[in-house]
C-alpha cells in the first residue's frame, strides 16, 4: 500500500526561512580614572555636606553657626624659590577669607594617579597660587619647566597631561612683543571640562579666542 505523501508546511508572509545569529551585545567601556575622580569628588562633597550640618547637641542647645565670631586665620607663607625660578607674577587680588591648604595633602590624595613630573608641575603652580592665597598666576612655560626640574619640551607634554586630567586651567596666553606667557589656573579637585574651551590667545597685541 503506498505511502500518503506528506505536504510541505506553507510558507507564511513576513517570516524568514533563516535565522540569524543574534548579535552579542556591545560592551560599554569604562574610564576607571573618570571613575575614581567623580567617587572622589562625592566623597569631598558628602564630608564638606557632613561638616555643615550641625549636631543634635548643638541643635538642643540652639547654636547657630553664623552667630559664632569669626576668628581671622594666620597664614603662614613658607619661602620657596618656585615662585623665583618661575618669574610668577599674579593677576587676581588676594582674596582675605581664603585659607591655602597644605600641598602635601594634595600629594597624598592624587598621588596614586600623577607621576613624578605631573606631581612637580603641580607643586610650583601650587607655591605660586593656593599658597600665597591666590588663584591664577602668570608665567612663562620654560620658567616653569625649570621650577618643576623639567625639560622644556617634557614640560609640554605634562600640562597637556594635567589640562585632559582637569587638574589645571590655561584661560589665557601671551605672545606679544610685550608680554609672554600664560596664565594658569592649579584646580584642588580635577574639573571635568574640555581643555581649552574659551581660551583666548594674544598674539601680537590683539586677542583672540
Amino acid at each position: 500500500m503506498a505511502q500518503p505523501k506528506t505536504k510541505t508546511p506553507r510558507r507564511e508572509a513576513g517570516k524568514s526561512k533563516f535565522r540569524l545569529p543574534e548579535r552579542q551585545p556591545r560592551v560599554v567601556e569604562t574610564n576607571p580614572l573618570r571613575e575614581i575622580l567623580q567617587e572622589a569628588k562625592a566623597q569631598e562633597e558628602a564630608n564638606a555636606a557632613k561638616a555643615q550640618s550641625p549636631t543634635p547637641a548643638k541643635k538642643i542647645a540652639g547654636v547657630d553657626r553664623s552667630s559664632r565670631p569669626q576668628i581671622a586665620s594666620k597664614k603662614v607663607v613658607s619661602y620657596t624659590p618656585a615662585p623665583d625660578i618661575a618669574g610668577v607674577s599674579s593677576n587676581v587680588a588676594d582674596s582675605p577669607g581664603a585659607v591655602p591648604q597644605v600641598f602635601r595633602d594634595f600629594s597624598k590624595r592624587w598621588s596614586p594617579i600623577l607621576r613624578s613630573g605631573q606631581m612637580s608641575v603641580c607643586r610650583v603652580l601650587f607655591e605660586m597660587t593656593h599658597a600665597i592665597g591666590q588663584t591664577e598666576c602668570f608665567t612663562s612655560m620654560p620658567k616653569l619647566a625649570a621650577a618643576a626640574g623639567l625639560k622644556e619640551r617634557q614640560c609640554y607634554n605634562v600640562v597637556g597631561q594635567l589640562e585632559q586630567l582637569g587638574f589645571i586651567d590655561r584661560p589665557e596666553i601671551y605672545n606679544t612683543p610685550t608680554k609672554k606667557g600664560t596664565v594658569f589656573r592649579l584646580y584642588l579637585s580635577p574639573q571635568i571640562n574640555s581643555s581649552g574651551a574659551g581660551r583666548q590667545y594674544h598674539i601680537g597685541g590683539e586677542g583672540s579666542e
